[in-house]
C-alpha cells in the first residue's frame, strides 16, 4: 500500500500533468485545421488523460 505521502506527490504531479494538457489542448482547438502531427500528438494527450484517471481510480480503490 501506498503511504498517503507519495498518494499527495502523485496527485499532484497529476494536476500538473493534466494542467499542460489543458492548455496543449486548448491551443490545438484555437486552430481550425490541423496537420496529421498535430492530430496524433491530441491523440497521445487523450490516451494520456484516459491513463491519469485510470490510475486515480485504482488509487482510490487501493486506499478504501
Amino acid at each position: 500500500m501506498m503511504d498517503a505521502n507519495h498518494i499527495s506527490e502523485r496527485l499532484n504531479s497529476m494536476r500538473l500533468e493534466i494542467s499542460d494538457l489543458r492548455v496543449t489542448t486548448a491551443r490545438y482547438w484555437s486552430k481550425s485545421q490541423h496537420t496529421a502531427l498535430e492530430k496524433s500528438a491530441f491523440a497521445l494527450r487523450k490516451g494520456r488523460l484516459l491513463e491519469i484517471k485510470r490510475e486515480v481510480s485504482d488509487m482510490m480503490k487501493r486506499c478504501a
